[in-house]
């Protein structure tokens, strides 16, 4: 005979499959919420963070110790976020989406939602569609639980922390949803939908990649946003620190590019002490930049017009390409830089900012 116990965990499973197949009947269920609020509150500002974790991002630390990136971006996010008591915060976390039993699909990722430092929403949402634009599930998640904000000098901060984002293509970036492509066009793009009406800039865009900091993906982001932070090239599986943030509460009249400089002045003293191999961040202001945009885009469409690139290469600076002209370029450009210890361009001590990919050598 079945005892209590043995019966008990007999109807476990049913009751556990069942609530499962509700679950999925939904692409978003919410783990905490306070009521909202229908008042307009004034905010300061609305920072974003979005942290790709559809990949391996393991690395290992100074102490040999495995790190998964994606995790600990997580946890600073959330420290910031307390801190940050004038405005709001929204933490996007996209984690791999995989089916229960592989049949019932299941929210995997979060959206957890800070306003004034405290934690008001925590969410579970998955793509249910798998092929749609970029950014699409998290913008429309964005203007549903975003605070209808007063304040008329309302500031905007996206920050994105994933692999280098290509200039084109990029199908299969995401691990289980392969056929949402993210490249310049579609970040750009996917991005610019969390601008509300009336607010038709980023004061600043970081982007914690890989051989982004390129003219490319400024020429893109440069039309709704004043300020980005980037690396050139290899940022070595690290991440761009971004605890600086506290500046927005203990200065507020603080500019883009001053936070920009702050985040990226501890990131490279936290690697400079780490590692040996090559550091590049920069610094755009776009306001000086868009004053030699055109020739900036003749550049550009110069380079890509060679057939030897090495696509899959890490970016080299452009400043090595014999038609760069660097007095120009450099304008508005602030680089944070250290070469190898080791290799043939360890004796290099400047950078123009610029990444570009390498060219086959005869």
């Amino acid at each position: 005979m079945f005892n209590s116990r043995s019966v008990s965990k007999i109807l476990i499973w049913p009751v556990f499959i069942l609530s499962v197949v509700l679950a999925g009947c939904s692409s978003t269920s919410e783990l905490f919420s306070e009521d909202p609020t229908n008042e307009t509150v004034n905010l300061d500002y609305s920072v974003i963070y979005y942290i790709h974790a559809d990949s391996d991002y393991l690395y290992h630390d100074a102490d040999g110790d495995p790190v998964r990136a994606n995790s600990k971006v997580l946890e600073t996010a959330r420290s910031v976020a307390e801190e940050l008591k004038s405005g709001e915060l929204f933490i996007f976390y996209q984690r791999p989406e995989k089916k229960f039993l592989g049949l019932f699909p299941r929210n995997k990722s979060r959206l957890y939602h800070y306003r004034n430092g405290k934690l008001t929403s925590r969410i579970k949402y998955r793509h249910s569609d798998k092929s749609e634009d970029f950014l699409t599930t998290e913008a429309r998640l964005y203007d549903q639980y975003r605070t209808r904000s007063g304040s008329e000098n309302h500031r905007n901060y996206f920050l994105y922390f994933g692999h280098e984002i290509p200039d084109d293509d990029g199908i299969n970036y995401h691990r289980t949803n392969p056929d949402i492509a993210v490249n310049t066009g579609s970040f750009s793009a996917g991005i610019r939908k969390f601008l509300v009406q009336g607010e038709a800039q980023f004061d600043l865009v970081v982007l914690s990649t890989c051989n982004n900091g390129t003219p490319e993906m400024a020429e893109n982001l440069m039309p709704f946003s004043n300020t980005l932070l980037a690396s050139p090239q290899n940022l070595h599986l690290s991440h761009i620190d971004t605890e600086r943030l506290d500046l927005l509460e203990s200065e507020p009249g603080i500019t883009s590019n001053q936070i920009a400089q702050a985040m990226a002045d501890q990131t490279y003293g936290r690697l400079e002490s780490e590692i040996e191999t090559t550091i590049t961040l920069a610094v755009y202001d776009f306001g000086v930049i868009e004053e030699f945009k055109d020739e900036l885009h003749t550049f550009s469409m110069k380079y890509d017009a060679l057939d030897t690139r090495r696509f899959f290469s890490d970016n080299v600076d452009c400043n090595r390409v014999a038609f760069f002209e660097d007095d120009k370029f450099g304008k508005g450009v602030e680089t944070w830089y250290k070469p190898a210890r080791f290799g043939r361009i360890s004796s290099t001590s400047t950078h123009s900012g610029w990444g570009c990919k390498p060219l086959i050598e005869n």
